[in-house]
């Protein structure tokens, strides 16, 4: 038996020390290769520039990064050494040991550029299904042609600007090509899977009236949901044969956060074109993720045995929001119409009765404003009665603003709501409607199918909500 080398002396620093010579030759050669590609580059920039520098390593490094991965991959991979031999290999169905058919040729596109495998291919006759194991090892399915990584990478920029961008800045910064169109198609299978994911949480919280453990996600101190809607162009369709013409339809928009020091914190979002019901199922699972099935206290003595936590349910008043969303809640919510949209419709009055732009309308709404934020909706509501229009547009205008105001006076307590230091206006979600689905679903000429919209939606949100494309996808 041949003596173990001594250990080398490292100066009592404690670390192993590498000798180059045990270096596998697989990765040493591409690293020579890159090495003499840097010589030339440096004795052409004596006492150049640091970016210069940059550009010529960046594009020798570019040139060697598929090799230096392939022989990585060559070391660490069963069946893909420089001197692998043919071996059997059990069926992935029948479990049957088979033997090797060919060795067969694969290229994947990676976040280092393309790589070729070479790699023994097994088949089994009884299942009829072939596979090759350094596949498995390497958690390539059948036909994948773009690594995971990469295919994130994708995504992510798809989410951010335009598919041709997009794949433009993908090419300038990583030096990964890529055609718009892959790029697209990348997108919107990730985000198709994402929405996929988000369906099946929505089903577990349903039936178990719980959040899978590990899409528990907490925000801290009291738990606010604010919703909103935003307009977004779809593309024509055919519809039963017919087509279709594109247009605007609501894309509806929900935040989650929580609310601590008079801040929204850690908040989360969701977004799709669809129903107010199905849209409350959504937005729901996503309060539970963050804590709304959270047990606060226990009671079991008093018939209410858990408490869940506070919820705060902020909207414009739209009748959807608190038929749909707020009742998710059960009692332990606090509705609140926002002030801005309050305001508004004390503007609406305010013009309705003096005219767009004059001093007394000014006058009227900052009088009306006034009221309804010291003292709350009744002394706004008793003005309004005592008010006489002088138009018939402007008797309609104010019954109809009267009875907005009457439904929503509940919701609209703003000096309680001040005092127990509660938000009352919903500025998250209406910045989220802009630069969440606006700066990148309405851009100029922008027409979208149902699907990409769909898949961009999901893949919008989950990574504004600060999560990470691989925890899922």
């Amino acid at each position: 038996m041949k003596r173990p080398a001594a250990a080398p002396n490292n100066g009592g620093s404690g670390k192993a020390m590498v000798n180059a010579d045990d270096l596998p030759d697989e990765i040493v050669q591409p690293l020579v290769q890159l090495g003499r590609a840097l010589m030339p580059h440096a004795r052409a920039h004596r006492d150049g520039r640091l970016d210069e520098h940059e550009e010529g390593v960046l594009a020798a490094w570019r040139a060697a990064a598929p090799a230096v991965l392939e022989a990585v991959l060559q070391v660490a991979t069963t069946g893909l050494e420089h001197n692998a031999r043919p071996s059997t290999a059990r069926c992935p169905g029948c479990q049957q040991r088979r033997g090797v058919q060919s060795q067969r040729g694969r290229q994947v596109q990676t976040r280092l550029g393309p790589i070729r495998l070479r790699r023994w291919w097994h088949h089994c006759w009884t299942c009829s299904r072939g596979w090759s194991p350094p596949d498995q090892a390497l958690r390539l399915a059948p036909y994948q042609q773009t690594s995971t990584g990469l295919a994130h990478w994708q995504a992510a920029l798809g989410a951010v600007t335009t598919f041709r961008e997009a794949a433009r800045l993908l090419s300038e910064l990583a030096g990964v090509h890529v055609a718009s169109e892959t790029l697209r198609t990348q997108a919107e299978r990730i985000g198709t899977e994402l929405e996929g994911h988000q369906r099946a949480v929505m089903a577990y919280v349903e039936e178990a009236h719980e959040v899978p453990d590990a899409e528990h996600d907490p925000a801290p101190g009291m738990l606010v949901v604010e919703t909103d809607g935003v307009m977004v162009r779809y593309r024509d369709r055919h519809l039963d044969g017919v087509l279709v013409e594109g247009d605007w339809h609501e894309v509806k928009l929900g935040l989650v956060g929580g609310w601590r020091d008079g801040q929204l914190r850690t908040p989360s979002y969701v977004a799709a074109r669809e129903a107010a019901p199905a849209f409350a199922r959504r937005l729901g699972t996503e309060a539970a993720r963050r804590g709304a099935l959270d047990v606060t206290e226990w009671h079991p003595w008093d018939g209410t045995p858990a408490q869940l936590r506070s919820v705060v349910v902020l909207g414009d008043g739209a009748k959807w929001i608190w038929e749909h969303v707020a009742t998710l809640f059960g009692g332990e919510r606090t509705e609140v119409v926002d002030w801005y949209h309050a305001s508004e419709h004390v503007w609406t009055v305010a013009k309705a009765l003096h005219g767009d732009d004059t001093p007394e309308t000014k006058a009227w709404a900052k009088a009306g404003l006034d009221r309804l934020w010291h003292s709350g909706p009744k002394p706004l509501l008793n003005w309004f009665d005592a008010t006489q229009p002088v138009t018939t547009a402007a008797v309609s205008v104010l019954k109809r603003e009267r009875g907005y105001f009457s439904t929503n006076a509940a919701r609209m307590q703003y000096p309680s709501l001040r005092d127990q230091q509660l938000p009352i206006g919903s500025g998250a979600v209406e910045s989220s409607a802009r630069h969440l689905v606006q700066q990148r679903m309405k851009r100029a000429g922008s027409r979208w199918s149902d699907l990409g919209a769909r898949a961009i939606l999901d893949l919008r949100c989950h990574l504004l909500s600060g999560r990470l494309l691989g925890s899922v996808a």
